[in-house]
């Protein structure tokens, strides 16, 4: 028997929303924590921000889709164990570590959303849910903005660190270290047109 596409989809708007919640909660965690450091609580919050409003219409949909309303709440408490595995401590909002280490897991759990809107975009595309597929598109662009956001933050995070920690660590670099991160995002070179992988397999390219 042919499975339905709605299961597909719904398997994986539940893991979305596991792994949404997970996040909130880690970065509510953390934004109670820097009463000190207002710019980076900023940048959390709005990433934060961002993760309440992807649950919002991600449990909107739930809500007015019969297929993905019965049993959504139980079918995301099981969602959360298995698309977290291993990587549970990036979304772990009892935090015990420094502030960069905190920020490295925050980036992990972001980057492991953006893969799991890629792969919802992709199976609602393909099996003709264009509302999804757009919810799911909207999602990681925003996303793409957080993991940006943390790239940012992260390396001022880590000097100041390392000067509580007493290491005569120099803020002039941060400078040399922006310019590297984006020599880096611009440099394409070696890395395949995603035209050429597919065209193998006999699938349509959908832009994300």
């Amino acid at each position: 028997m042919t499975p339905k596409p709605a299961a597909a989809i719904a398997s994986y708007v539940t893991d979305m929303v596991a792994l949404e919640h997970h996040l909130e909660k880690a970065l509510a965690g953390q934004i109670s924590d820097l009463d000190e450091d207002q710019q980076t609580a900023s940048a959390l919050r709005t990433i934060h921000a961002t993760c309440e409003q992807h649950i919002s219409v991600l449990e909107s949909l739930a809500d007015r889709r019969e297929e993905l309303g019965q049993g959504f709440a139980e079918m995301v408490k099981k969602a959360a164990s298995s698309v977290l595995g291993a990587g549970a401590a990036a979304v772990d909002f009892v935090r015990t570590e420094k502030l960069p280490k905190n920020l490295r897991d925050d980036y992990t759990a972001v980057s492991l959303a953006s893969i799991g809107y890629v792969m919802l975009h992709t199976t609602a595309l393909s099996l003709g849910d264009d509302e999804v597929a757009e919810i799911a598109h909207k999602h990681l662009q925003n996303h793409a903005k957080s993991v940006m956001t943390l790239h940012n933050i992260i390396p001022g995070a880590v000097i100041a660190f390392l000067q509580e920690e007493g290491y005569t660590a120099s803020r002039d670099v941060l400078s040399t270290v922006a310019r590297n991160l984006a020599s880096v995002w611009r440099d394409d070179s070696g890395v395949p047109d995603p035209d050429d992988r597919m065209a193998g397999r006999g699938s349509t390219r959908a832009g994300l």
